[in-house]
């Protein structure tokens, strides 16, 4: 069954050719839903853009027409990000693939929509540094998640996804350095270094206007061509664990540790995380079982510097350990060694870990929040989950500093039972509620997270962001719905 109408259709075709767009429902109906709560929709037409002009040309066609376009990458996200609210059409950028520069002498490269995580690793790797010695053998990394290794690169990058390096370097956000954007209207702007010359190194000393496109969940426009910095692999690693009987007690230990700035991430999982597949529906923890098991990853240029890091690793754990501080001791796995030191892997961040057994929806109230309050959010939220009989499977991770980091709560469901949805969906939007007070930000919120945003924002901020939309789209056509002001 066709939708939309044959003109439309005949356009987009003259566009980008017959087979690249389909207004069939057997094709749109993978681009109606993700693993959250959100309800399917149906767009009315999908088509996938190979080059610039074609989307330009695809976002000229919508702007006359009044048409939504539903920027998509490789269908990875699970926040409803890409579901249409109102129909239109969903630009698969899919096939925009290349990974366009990889300058080793100033460590960037330069890729486009559809470049993955597993593609990006390799072609890095594969990448010798400019400078001679053995210990630069190894090629370049980036921040690696543990999401799917077919997840696309710029849309976690400019929608602020985490990285293996979050804790060194900060969040992937903060490791770009130039872009190239088609505005909803049509037209193309560089913005960063690459404005002025052919170097994408760097977005300072300008105005940051790359902000207009971070974060903004599609809505401002698409980014067709992103720098981000690279940097050389270290060819010594390690991971360092340590448990913890109450939140309080590992938020303690995370926040001293990284004063330090030694380690590449920590991360600490609750107990209901570390199982996999997460225990659905809610099972207790059994009475003699820590409350949070933490992994810190290290890396070094030689076995001196990894040795030093784990003498003041171990400094801290003692350290924190005659304050009272209730930490214990408890080994990784050699293959959970291997998922977090081998990244992007399919031994983590696949969605099986997750949500296998469940009935196969995940979701999560994902946070950035100031480390002071993740414990006491973690009590809020483990009450709140428990009285909707799901497991409080709870991350902290701390992001370049001990300033703030992730509080994210994984949250698997049974998108087969309308009740079981009902109950992960009020939980966690109940949990977003609980948690702005104490300095709690969704990061890549759905809506309904938005709706909680926007009821407590300041009234100037919510204007400015107003203006920004109708400056930049001014007939609304950029994933209408998503930011909750249009």
């Amino acid at each position: 069954m066709a939708r939309g109408n044959k003109e439309i259709l005949a356009n987009l075709e003259q566009i980008v050719g017959p087979e690249y767009v389909s207004n069939e429902e057997a094709d749109l109906q993978p681009y109606t839903w993700d693993l959250t709560w959100a309800e399917p929709r149906m767009p009315d037409y999908v088509v996938m853009p190979k080059t610039v002009t074609e989307i330009q040309r695809v976002l000229r066609l919508a702007n006359h027409r009044k048409i939504p376009v539903i920027p998509y990458c490789n269908g990875t996200n699970i926040g409803g990000l890409c579901v249409p609210e109102e129909g239109g059409i969903v630009m698969d950028l899919k096939k925009m693939d290349r990974i366009l520069k990889i300058d080793p002498e100033t460590c960037y490269a330069v890729i486009e929509p559809g470049v993955s995580h597993a593609a990006f690793s390799a072609a890095l790797k594969a990448t010798n540094p400019q400078w001679k010695g053995e210990e630069f053998s190894k090629g370049f990394e980036f921040g690696w998640g543990v999401h799917p290794p077919s997840a696309s690169v710029l849309a976690m990058a400019i929608n602020h996804g985490i990285g293996h390096l979050n804790g060194r370097l900060g969040i992937n956000s903060q490791l770009m350095s130039s872009m190239e954007v088609v505005l909803p209207t049509g037209e193309v702007a560089k913005i960063g270094s690459c404005a002025y010359s052919d170097s994408w190194h760097s977005f300072l000393p300008l105005p940051r206007m790359d902000g207009l496109f971070t974060g903004w969940l599609g809505t401002t426009g698409i980014v067709t061509k992103l720098g981000v910095w690279i940097f050389p692999i270290r060819p010594y690693r390690d991971v360092l664990t340590i448990a913890a009987a109450s939140a309080e007690d590992i938020t303690k230990y995370m926040v001293r540790w990284r004063h330090y700035s030694l380690c590449d991430e920590v991360t600490a999982v609750s107990w209901w995380l570390a199982q996999i597949p997460i225990v659905f529906p809610y099972s207790p923890k059994p009475a003699d079982a820590p409350e949070f098991f933490s992994y810190t990853v290290i890396s070094g240029w030689s076995q001196e510097e990894l040795d030093y890091k784990r003498k003041m690793w171990k400094e801290v754990v003692a350290k924190e350990r005659a304050k009272g501080t209730k930490l214990i001791d408890f080994e990784y796995p050699p293959e959970a060694k291997r998922g977090r030191t081998e990244l992007p892997s399919r031994i983590v961040g696949s969605t099986k870990n997750y949500s296998k057994s469940c009935g196969g929806g995940l979701a999560w109230p994902g946070t950035f929040a100031p480390c002071k309050s993740w414990p006491i959010l973690y009590e809020k939220w483990k009450e709140i989950y428990i009285r909707h009989g799901l497991s409080p499977a709870t991350r902290f991770t701390d992001y370049q500093g001990a300033h703030y980091g992730m509080l994210r709560c994984m949250t698997p469901f049974d998108k087969r039972n309308p009740a079981s949805v009902q109950a992960a969906r009020d939980a966690m939007v109940e949990c977003v509620r609980a948690g702005l007070p104490e300095g709690m930000l969704p990061y890549k919120p759905p809506v309904e997270y938005q709706n909680e945003l926007n009821a407590v924002a300041d009234a100037g901020y919510l204007y400015l962001m107003t203006k920004i939309k109708d400056m930049l789209d001014p007939n609304n056509i950029m994933n209408p719905g998503k930011l909750g002001i249009r």
